[in-house]
């Protein structure tokens, strides 16, 4: 009777350990694939200098256009590309 106790003791330990950590994994792929989307966003910079400020944004195909002023210098257009994450080209205006 106790060996039977033992076995049953042991088998209910490792079912739960099983589906315990079968739960963790599926916890952290979720978390994985959620914070890509957020930490993407978060890690983008234009490299502008401070006092700078958004005045308008376009979107065209892959890219964003950027209309940036302020900051000591002149108006500029940053040509942002969305499918590498970088700026792709600055383009000042007069």
């Amino acid at each position: 009777m106790d060996k039977l106790k033992l076995i049953k003791a042991t088998v209910f330990i490792l079912t739960f350990l099983l589906i315990f950590g079968t739960l963790c994994i599926l916890g952290l792929f979720y978390q994985k694939t959620h914070k890509k989307e957020s930490e993407v966003l978060q890690s983008i910079s234009l490299r502008q200098p401070v006092g700078s400020y958004i005045k308008e944004i376009r979107t065209q195909n892959d890219k964003l256009y950027i209309l940036t002023v302020g900051g000591g210098q002149e108006d500029r257009i940053i040509i942002f590309d969305t499918q590498n994450n970088q700026v792709s080209a600055t383009v000042k205006i007069n």
